[in-house]
């Protein structure tokens, strides 16, 4: 019974060339997660200059400086894979902090937040920051008001 069901799923199982690949982006990707009162957003920028900005469940595609395009696929290509960047830890408000990371062929960089990044690390963070500052436009989050007793003055 054993070698009949293990044939069974050797013959239904689709082949390995029939399995989809993941393909990892050739382009940056900059995540800043948000925080209680802002909401975070997702920009895919390509070497020409093209990227898609996601905020909430909007997308739109967009054309940023070449200029700032050229300085972040060269300060990328200076700092070498983003997970060996040298990274410290550092303290954030649990509500109000927010975590930016660069990701690049499948590597992830440590928050670029944090103070005590290397050159390569400051050097990404200012690319990261001056793209978001040109495409991204603050989404503040919206909360319920606080409903109150009538009776609790």
């Amino acid at each position: 019974m054993n070698a009949l069901a293990l044939l069974l799923a050797l013959v239904l199982l689709p082949s390995p060339a029939a399995l989809p690949s993941p393909t990892p982006t050739l382009n940056a990707v900059i995540v800043n997660s948000g925080s209680t009162n802002l909401a975070g957003y997702r920009i895919e920028v390509a070497p020409d200059g093209h990227a898609l900005v996601t905020q909430g469940t909007a997308t739109r595609s967009v054309t940023i400086a070449a200029q700032l395009a050229t300085q972040l696929y060269a300060d990328l290509a200076a700092a070498g894979p983003l997970d060996a960047l040298p990274t410290q830890p550092c303290m954030k408000s649990a509500s109000f902090g927010s975590r930016t990371t660069l990701a690049y062929k499948t590597k992830t960089s440590a928050d670029l937040q944090c103070g005590q990044l290397s050159p390569a690390g400051r050097a990404l963070a200012a690319d990261a920051a001056a793209i978001a500052q040109a495409v991204v436009h603050p989404v503040r989050r919206t909360t319920l008001p606080v409903m109150r007793r009538p009776d609790a003055g």
